[in-house]
Protein backbone atom coordinates (compact mmCIF):
# COMPACT_ATOMS: atom_id res chain seq x y z
CA UNK A 1 0.00 0.00 0.00
CA UNK A 2 1.84 3.08 -1.01
CA UNK A 3 -1.13 5.59 0.24
CA UNK A 4 -0.97 4.56 4.04
CA UNK A 5 -4.90 4.00 4.19
CA UNK A 6 -5.61 0.76 2.68
CA UNK A 7 -6.74 -2.38 5.31
CA UNK A 8 -6.00 -6.13 4.53
CA UNK A 9 -9.74 -7.56 2.34
CA UNK A 10 -10.77 -10.85 2.14
CA UNK A 11 -9.14 -11.66 -1.05
CA UNK A 12 -6.14 -11.03 -2.64
CA UNK A 13 -8.00 -9.25 -5.88
CA UNK A 14 -9.37 -6.79 -3.41
CA UNK A 15 -5.99 -5.58 -1.61
CA UNK A 16 -5.37 -2.86 -3.90
CA UNK A 17 -4.31 0.35 -3.34
CA UNK A 18 -5.78 3.44 -4.91
CA UNK A 19 -2.14 4.10 -6.28
CA UNK A 20 -2.52 1.15 -8.02
CA UNK A 21 -5.03 2.93 -10.61
CA UNK A 22 -3.71 5.36 -13.12
CA UNK A 23 -6.82 7.58 -13.10
CA UNK A 24 -6.51 8.46 -9.15
CA UNK A 25 -3.10 9.64 -9.97
CA UNK A 26 -4.10 12.38 -11.41
CA UNK A 27 -6.66 13.45 -9.14
CA UNK A 28 -4.28 12.74 -6.35
CA UNK A 29 -1.52 14.93 -7.71
CA UNK A 30 -3.89 17.80 -8.57
CA UNK A 31 -5.24 18.16 -4.68
CA UNK A 32 -1.74 17.47 -3.53
CA UNK A 33 -3.12 14.87 -1.12
CA UNK A 34 -1.59 10.98 -0.75
CA UNK A 35 -4.81 8.72 -0.96
CA UNK A 36 -7.74 9.13 -2.58
CA UNK A 37 -9.67 9.37 0.50
CA UNK A 38 -8.83 12.70 1.57
CA UNK A 39 -9.66 14.23 -1.61
CA UNK A 40 -12.78 16.78 -1.22
CA UNK A 41 -14.59 15.28 -3.43
CA UNK A 42 -14.35 11.32 -1.78
CA UNK A 43 -15.38 12.90 1.44
CA UNK A 44 -18.69 15.01 -0.04
CA UNK A 45 -19.92 12.68 -2.45
CA UNK A 46 -18.87 9.00 -1.31
CA UNK A 47 -19.04 9.99 2.68
CA UNK A 48 -21.81 12.85 3.30
CA UNK A 49 -25.22 11.47 4.19
CA UNK A 50 -27.44 13.62 2.86
CA UNK A 51 -25.75 13.18 -0.79
CA UNK A 52 -26.29 9.08 -0.91
CA UNK A 53 -29.68 9.86 0.27
CA UNK A 54 -30.02 11.86 -2.37
CA UNK A 55 -28.30 9.89 -4.80
CA UNK A 56 -30.04 6.89 -3.08
CA UNK A 57 -33.30 8.43 -4.52
CA UNK A 58 -32.13 9.17 -7.84
CA UNK A 59 -31.51 5.39 -7.99
CA UNK A 60 -34.57 4.07 -6.95
CA UNK A 61 -36.17 5.92 -9.71
CA UNK A 62 -34.41 4.80 -12.55
CA UNK A 63 -33.58 1.25 -10.65
CA UNK A 64 -36.09 0.30 -8.47
CA UNK A 65 -35.32 -0.36 -4.78
CA UNK A 66 -32.31 -2.42 -3.38
CA UNK A 67 -32.56 -5.85 -1.76
CA UNK A 68 -33.95 -5.27 1.52
CA UNK A 69 -30.65 -6.60 3.11
CA UNK A 70 -28.29 -4.10 1.39
CA UNK A 71 -26.91 -1.37 3.12
CA UNK A 72 -28.09 1.51 1.05
CA UNK A 73 -25.64 4.60 2.04
CA UNK A 74 -22.84 1.73 1.42
CA UNK A 75 -24.05 0.44 -1.97
CA UNK A 76 -24.95 4.16 -3.40
CA UNK A 77 -21.50 5.47 -1.85
CA UNK A 78 -19.44 2.75 -4.04
CA UNK A 79 -21.33 3.49 -6.93
CA UNK A 80 -20.75 7.26 -6.12
CA UNK A 81 -17.23 6.28 -5.80
CA UNK A 82 -16.94 4.32 -9.32
CA UNK A 83 -18.72 7.40 -11.33
CA UNK A 84 -16.34 9.83 -9.70
CA UNK A 85 -13.15 8.05 -10.95
CA UNK A 86 -14.47 5.77 -13.80
CA UNK A 87 -17.49 8.40 -14.71
CA UNK A 88 -19.38 5.15 -15.77
CA UNK A 89 -19.31 1.41 -15.12
CA UNK A 90 -22.36 -1.24 -15.50
CA UNK A 91 -22.97 -4.91 -15.40
CA UNK A 92 -20.41 -5.64 -17.89
CA UNK A 93 -17.86 -3.27 -17.11
CA UNK A 94 -17.26 -4.10 -13.32
CA UNK A 95 -13.81 -2.75 -11.18
CA UNK A 96 -12.19 -3.22 -7.69
CA UNK A 97 -12.34 -0.23 -6.24
CA UNK A 98 -9.14 0.86 -3.99
CA UNK A 99 -8.98 -1.27 -0.29
CA UNK A 100 -8.40 2.36 1.46
CA UNK A 101 -11.49 3.55 -0.08
CA UNK A 102 -13.39 0.62 0.76
CA UNK A 103 -12.50 0.83 4.63
CA UNK A 104 -13.24 3.89 4.34
CA UNK A 105 -16.87 3.63 3.38
CA UNK A 106 -17.42 0.71 5.63
CA UNK A 107 -16.02 2.67 8.89
CA UNK A 108 -18.23 5.41 7.99
CA UNK A 109 -21.72 2.34 7.39
CA UNK A 110 -20.33 -0.40 9.14
CA UNK A 111 -22.30 -3.70 8.39
CA UNK A 112 -22.00 -7.40 10.14
CA UNK A 113 -22.22 -8.83 6.61
CA UNK A 114 -19.73 -7.88 3.64
CA UNK A 115 -19.85 -10.20 0.62
CA UNK A 116 -16.42 -8.25 -0.74
CA UNK A 117 -16.19 -8.23 -4.59
CA UNK A 118 -17.51 -10.22 -7.32
CA UNK A 119 -17.76 -10.01 -10.95
CA UNK A 120 -21.61 -10.69 -12.57
CA UNK A 121 -19.95 -14.82 -12.98
CA UNK A 122 -19.31 -15.14 -9.14
CA UNK A 123 -22.66 -14.93 -8.53
CA UNK A 124 -24.04 -18.21 -8.29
Amino acid sequence: CSCKNCEIMQSVKECKCCRDTNIVDGKIEEAGISCITEHESFQVNCLNHHVLELSYYEYIEYNGPLEPDQMIHKYIAYRRFARFIWKRLGKRNRRILPACVVSAIRRRYPSQEYCGFKYPDDRK
